[in-house]
């Protein structure tokens, strides 16, 4: 229920949401209240919790993907482009860690970046989404079909199962997704999936955001060859990271 849009909840928000009593909606205010995840804001309001920044900060020090992702992408910094590594949870794939400048400069154009740690984004959206989805399990990429024809039409990934079956096989050939300016205007980005070297499960995947002025079609492929290069690496690190 917490968003950017609603940073103070209600609980005549968490009723109406949930179809929750009113005691039933007191009750489990204070066993999250109790538990640190929220927190009183005004009277009859709530916030998300410190115990949130808590959780936050045991991520950085024990998610494997993001561990293995700043082991390998820190010593890649570029001021012309970005890196950008992703995770996946539902239908939403959410940036964990990004090298490179907030803003990317080319001629007089100033680009400022959207994709940042904690954003979520769209499945359909976006090099970093594009190269992920051909890889999730037939069954899954089939429930996301049922779930969310309209969306995937409206990105422009097929009318019909079959269009958009095709579409994602496509992708796993070239072994990359692109995308110009579906994130951000005049951005494109190059992403590539992140796959365990031995069981070939997707972990997430790892994007370069460009001015789309500085890179043309022609090196797209150099360019999804470096970022396979470099998302071996992190699976490597994240096996023997998760392993130990």
């Amino acid at each position: 229920m917490f968003s950017i849009a609603v940073p103070l909840v209600a609980v005549e928000d968490i009723m109406a949401h949930m179809g929750y009593t009113r005691s039933t909606a007191y009750r489990y205010i204070k066993e999250l209240c109790d538990a640190g995840l929220v927190a009183p804001a005004s009277t009859g309001t709530y916030s998300l919790g410190p115990r949130i920044v808590e959780l936050e900060r045991l991520m950085e020090l024990t998610d494997p993907l993001y561990r293995a992702g700043r082991k390998v992408l820190d010593g890649e910094r570029s001021e012309s482009s970005a890196l950008l590594l992703h995770n996946l949870y539902d239908d939403k794939v959410l940036c964990i860690y990004k090298v490179g400048p907030d803003v990317l400069q080319h001629g007089s154009q100033h680009m400022t970046i959207r994709r940042a740690r904690g954003i979520p984004f769209s499945l359909f959206q976006g090099a970093a989404s594009l190269a992920m989805l051909p890889y999730l399990s037939a069954h899954r990429i089939r429930q996301t079909y049922l779930r969310s024809a309209k969306d995937i039409e409206a990105a422009g990934l097929g009318a019909s199962w079959d269009e958009f079956r095709q579409k994602m096989a496509a992708i796993r050939r070239t072994g990359f997704a692109t995308s110009r300016g579906q994130i951000t205007p005049f951005v494109m980005g190059v992403g590539v999936p992140i796959l365990l070297p031995e069981e070939k499960r997707l972990i997430g995947s790892l994007a370069r955001a460009f001015p789309a002025a500085a890179m043309p079609e022609e090196r797209e492929a150099e360019c999804a060859a470096n970022l396979h290069v470099l998302a071996a690496r992190i699976a490597d690190e994240y096996a023997a990271v998760a392993h130990r």
